[in-house]
Order: C-alpha cells, then structure tokens, then sequence
C-alpha cells in the first residue's frame, strides 16, 4: 500500500511516499472535482503511484498535467474487480450525473477485506493522507490511524452512496415509500437532557448543516444538549419575524417575542412580557447586535445568545465582558424536506409546518372587522403561537408578546395563564390561539379580560357559540383554516 512517513512535526507537505500504489479515478467528465483534486493527484505521481482512469476523463486530466493510463469500459469494469486494499479509487460524487462513480463506489464497496480506500469528496483529502501515512513512533501506531482514518472514508463513501441512490420522487402526499436517512456524528455532549443520560450531536450527511448546530462559537463554552433546542427554537422564532425582532427562549418555549425598530427595542419589549422567567434564557435576534443590544444582554443573566452576526468589535467587546455568556453567529437554516420524529422503536416523517399565511388568506367570522392595528398585531400573534408548545395562546398588541400560555393539556387554562401574564395589558390586545376552541369558554374569558380581536384556526362543532359570544362582547374574530399543533 502507498504509505507516507512523516519527516518531522509539522505541515502534511513534509509526508514523504515511500511505497508505490494504484490509484483508479472515475468521475464525471468536466467535474469541478477534478480540478480540486489534481494537486492530490500529482503528488501521488511523484512518488510513484500509478493513475490508472475511466476514459472520458482525459481531456481534463491532461489538461490538469496527470500522466495516467486510460481505460475503456471493458477495462475499467476488470480493474474494478481487481481492486485491493493497497489501492486508492477516488470518485466523487457530486451534483449531476454521477452514474459511472456511483456504480464504481458500489462496487468496490462490496470487495470486503479487498475494499481499497475511497475517496469520494475532495474535502476528505484530510482523512485520505492519515490513511495513508504513519504515525510519528512506528508502524503500529500508523496502523491505528490508518485503521481509524480509512473507517472514515468508507464510512463516507457508503454515506453518499445511500444519498444518491436515496428516492428523490414524492407522491401526492409528498412522503417516500422509502426514506434514507444518513446521520454522521459531529460532536458529543457531556451529558444528555439530564446528567445520567449520554448524548451525541448528528448532522443529516445527505443534507447541508444550517442552524445552531453549525453556528460559529465566538463567545463562552459549547452549547449543551439544552441549549441547543433552546438556540434552534429561538433561530426558528425570528426567521418567521420581520427584523429586527427578538425572542427569549426557555425548555423551547418563547418567554417573550417582539419586533421593534431596532435590536434593543425589539429585545425590551420582548423582556417586558414576562421578566421574572428570564433568567437563564437564552436571546434570538435576526439581526446583528449592535451596541445597545449588546449592553443590554452583558447587563442580564442569560445562558445564550445567538444572532446573524456582532455588529462591530465595541459590542463584541461589550459581550465579553460576560464571560459565561456563550455568543452563537449563525446563517439562518434552509427549511428541511421532512421532519423527523423518533418513536420507541420506530420513527415518524411528516413534511415541516411552515406556516406561513397573508392577510387575503384570514376569514372574518364576526360581524366587526379587524382594524388595520389589530390585523397586524393577528398575524405578529399566529407567526409566534405556532413556535409555542400546544396548547398555546399568546397575547399581543403592537408587534410585541404581553402574556404566552404554553404546553397547556386544558386550553382554558393556557388562556388564563396568557391573560395572567398580560394582566391590565390585555385591554385592547389581540389573542391567537394554535387551536380551535373546543368551548367558548375560552372566547368568554378573553372578552373579559379586554381582548378586542382572536385569530384561530376554526373547525369547532362549537365555532357559532365562540362567534356569538365576540359578536355580543364587540370583538373580532377571524379563522385560518389552519392549525399549529407543537409538541
């Protein structure tokens, strides 16, 4: 096998061959991939190896000043098979037509002990050079990193090839017959939701990583398992918001949610919906924190902020003044195809509840009609009560939460805790609730409490005596069509 020796501490440059190997290359003709490997290649050559590639790839490797040995169908199916673990196929797979590496990859995964190295991503050459190079202190030591690193790069290429043999096609219902889902480990935690629990980070490897989980660290220690349902449902919270908004955030819940005019505005006022809850949230805003927002969070006890960027290195300086404070700088995540949820010894796919919804789409039910203010301040309502746990309700007026019922098994009770929080607020607020309401009991108490306006799905066998109760109190009320149940 091709191996490397290190000739002292420092850059990979400083790896020396010392055995000749056989490198096969397949790839689709004109891949950007080949290009970014042509330096990997032309070390190979240097010290020995033998290119040995699919016909079609000449024009680029010339061009790219690879000497190799072409090989037509018949050829290239027999060095396939001929394949050992001393050599190396390199055969990415990437967007387009990946056909002739993808049955290449297939095939050589299936040689067993004779399985070669694989390398199937340019940005692998990392784990490509550990395989084959040996550890500082002997051949032994080699062995387990070679061992490790080849691991890696099988385990990579079976990961791909599941991905491109994965079902694209949806029926009408948008859900696969077959679904693979391809998980890669990317962290571990010290613990799990509580201290005896072990746990683990997992990225989708047939999806690009977005979010929390690949937000840059610019402040404080690693997020835990907690902190990371906390960040990822905040980071979810704003992006439905327009900016600048702010969301406070605890067990996945909002505290508090608003938009303002600026980032410390939009932080206050999310503050001022429940201010004794905050300690030890953690802040989402979808906007860079400026200065102000950053006094503002340095001066507080929070476990977390995460944002789309520091606006300038005072307010960098001004986060650092907190030391535990952990600052997350993430890129807002692309919706997923299909929402996964783990049962005791199975799971569930469901397509994601996005939610969105234009005024056109509102129903009035109530003989007043909303008023430009309260139809604003409805849909500020429902964009946030669909983040919330069922059943919720939240309270709102002026693009701001004042009270936020959650996780509730009763849904009057989630309205009395909302009203609660609001207290003399509610006069003149509006109500959303992520539900219907199953008795109008529910539309009572908010007309008491002075709610002028209620947003809701509809769909009741009790629909007419909720509408009647807001017609007699004055209200207005408009149904969605649309239910956001959270768990």
């Amino acid at each position: 096998m091709l191996q490397l020796i290190r000739q002292g501490v420092g850059s990979p440059d400083e790896y020396a061959i010392i055995a000749p190997m056989r490198v096969l290359v397949v790839a689709t003709p004109a891949a950007p991939a080949i290009t970014r490997l042509a330096p990997t290649l032309a070390t190979l050559l240097a010290h020995g190896a033998e290119i040995h590639a699919h016909e079609p790839l000449g024009t680029e490797l010339t061009r790219e000043g690879i000497p190799h040995t072409p090989l037509n169908a018949a050829a290239l199916d027999a060095t396939i098979r001929s394949l050992t673990a001393a050599d190396l196929l390199i055969a990415p797979l990437g967007p387009g037509d990946v056909r002739e590496p993808l049955a290449a990859v297939a095939r050589a995964l299936s040689l067993g002990v004779n399985t070669p190295l694989i390398l199937v991503d340019p940005a692998d050459a990392g784990d490509l050079i550990g395989a084959l190079s040996l550890a500082r202190g002997g051949s032994e030591a080699g062995g387990e990193v070679g061992g490790a690193a080849r691991e890696r790069l099988t385990q990579h290429a079976a990961f791909a090839v599941a991905a491109a043999l994965a079902p694209t096609a949806r029926g009408g219902d948008q859900l696969p017959e077959r679904e693979i889902i391809l998980l890669e480990r990317v962290r571990n935690f010290a613990h799990g939701e509580n201290p005896h629990q072990h746990a683990a980070a997992y990225r989708r490897s047939d999806q690009p990583t977005a979010g929390p989980l690949s937000a840059q660290l610019v402040q404080g220690a690693e997020p835990t398992l907690n902190d990371l349902l906390d960040l990822d449902a905040g980071a979810r919270l704003v992006a439905d918001l327009p900016i600048p908004s702010a969301a406070l955030i605890r067990h996945t819940d909002p505290i508090g949610v608003a938009t303002a005019e600026t980032p410390l505005g939009a932080l206050r006022r999310a503050l001022e919906t429940d201010s004794v809850a905050t300690s030890g949230a953690i802040i989402a805003l979808n906007t860079p924190i400026d200065q102000a927002a950053a006094a503002e969070i340095a001066n507080g006890s929070y476990e977390a902020v995460i944002a789309p960027g520091v606006a300038d290195e005072t307010a960098a300086s001004t986060l650092a003044t907190r030391k535990d404070l952990r600052v997350l700088i993430y890129s807002a995540a692309n919706p997923t195809t299909l929402d996964i949820i783990g049962l005791s010894s199975a799971v569930l796919l469901q397509t994601p509840d996005h939610g969105a919804i234009e005024r056109a789409e509102l129903r009035v039910v109530t003989e007043r009609r909303p008023t430009l203010e309260e139809l604003t301040d409805l849909l500020f309502a429902w964009r946030t009560v669909r983040h919330v746990r069922s059943n919720a309700i939240v309270v709102a007026r002026g693009a701001a939460t004042l009270g936020i019922g959650a996780a509730q098994v009763n849904r009057r009770v989630a309205v009395e805790i909302a009203l609660q929080r609001a207290g003399d607020r509610a006069r003149g607020a509006v109500l959303a609730s992520d539900a219907y309401f199953p008795f109008a009991e529910g539309i009572s108490a908010a007309a008491a409490a002075g709610i002028t306006a209620v947003v809701q799905p509809g769909g009741s066998r009790r629909d007419a005596a909720a509408i009647e109760i807001a017609n007699r109190n004055g209200m207005a009320m408009v149904f969605t069509g649309r239910r956001h149940y959270r768990r």
